[in-house]
């Protein structure tokens, strides 16, 4: 009897790697997204685990973002009051964390090369302002007219009038008047 060798086995892939190359291969092969991510599920036995923020790495990266070492000197921090000014948060709930944590530290590792109708470029544009990753731009050089470009190619495949959804549009105008204000 043979012992199988644990170091030559690999371990599995989780979501996000899943999505990457299922982003990879559509792209290359012009294939659907949604079809080859139901088709992973299929292979796997069912849906995939998401690889979610604890509720404390997420106080602790905000506490972190507003150069605070914890909580109860970032509630008195000037730059926090104001970004959370005229908002109706409950700190002692993950959701409002999550969405601090979208606003001022990154995407959620859990949230990045999603697959989906609200979804350009991995981004779920509905869920997180992430401009330049969804026009697929260099914020260091990118001109006017890349920007301007680079909506219109979007606007083709996301305006209502071809067939896309409004609020999609919309947030795409938004991100687009967001980078040219900043030119």
């Amino acid at each position: 009897m043979s012992q199988k060798n644990s170091s030559n086995r690999r371990k599995p892939a989780n979501i996000n790697q899943i999505r990457a190359q299922i982003r990879k291969l559509a792209k290359h092969h012009n294939y659907d997204e949604q079809i080859l991510l139901d088709f992973a599920e299929f292979v796997h036995g069912g849906k995939f685990k998401e690889i979610e923020p604890s509720m404390s790495e997420l106080k602790e990266a905000v506490c972190q973002a507003f150069n605070c070492p914890d909580y109860k000197s970032l509630k008195k921090n000037k730059a926090f009051k104001l970004a959370t000014a005229g908002r109706n948060f409950n700190f002692s709930y993950k959701d409002s964390w999550l969405t601090l944590y979208r606003e001022w530290v990154r995407v959620p590792e859990n949230e990045r090369n999603e697959i989906g109708p609200n979804t350009i470029n991995g981004i779920d544009v509905l869920k997180n302002f992430r401009p330049w990753q969804v026009f697929q731009l260099d914020s260091k050089t990118a001109t006017t007219d890349d920007i301007n470009a680079a909506f219109r190619q979007l606007a083709k495949k996301h305006h209502p009038d071809a067939g896309g959804d409004r609020k999609i549009f919309e947030e795409l105008q938004k991100m687009r008047d967001s980078l040219l204000l900043l030119r």
